[in-house]
């Protein structure tokens, strides 16, 4: 009778040892993903930051150009629109993005217009903006490489097994990376009409 008492104390450590593995491997596997979720929140602000402080130097770049040439009145409204809708827009949403890659198309739209007028060029207040924005434009290419790096780490574990058990428990959802904008690869086109 020993002999069963033994092995019944023996499986039932043998049971609770289990169990006590598994809920470690839970906690850890939670505890984890939480990490990297708020990592990835980290590396979205840090974006963001980048983002207001471009929106924040570009109405003064385009002010100075208004000052000096009179250019093409849909950059400036693609601009302000864009401004506009990444405002109202919450952090991370499509929406957000979508307003970031219409700035950026407006913003290079202007930039190339820009190197068609010399005077603009030599602007001392206009090269100082132009600097500034080059270096956050530089910031921005870094951030959003970094949150790219984090959110891959982050949706790789939401995707593997059996991690991704816990995450669609705990509704942990994919983050969408930043992406290249389309029609990236071709050079904006701006055409003057000093006719009119």
């Amino acid at each position: 009778m020993s002999s069963k008492l033994s092995t019944g104390k023996i499986i039932g450590l043998i049971v609770l040892g289990v169990l006590v593995v598994m809920a470690l491997w839970f906690v850890s596997t939670y505890n984890t993903l939480i990490n990297l979720e708020e990592n990835a929140k980290t590396a979205q602000a840090d974006i963001e930051v980048q983002y207001q402080r471009r929106f924040d130097l570009i109405p003064n770049l385009v002010k100075t150009a208004q000052g000096i040439a009179d250019l093409e009145k849909t950059v400036f409204q693609n601009l302000a629109d864009a401004r506009t809708r990444y405002a109202g827009a919450p952090s991370g949403s499509a929406e957000r993005i979508g307003a970031i890659n219409q700035a950026e198309s407006a913003l290079s739209r202007l930039l190339v217009i820009v190197e068609n007028y010399p005077q603009l060029k030599s602007s001392e207040s206009f090269l100082k903006l132009q600097d500034q924005l080059e270096g956050t434009e530089n910031r921005i290419s870094v951030a959003r490489t970094t949150y790219n790096e984090v959110v891959n780490t982050y949706n790789k574990r939401l995707r593997v097994f059996p991690s991704n058990v816990i995450a669609s428990f705990f509704a942990f959802g994919e983050r969408a990376r930043y992406e290249a904008v389309t029609g990236a690869e071709e050079a904006p086109a701006v055409e003057f009409d000093f006719n009119n």
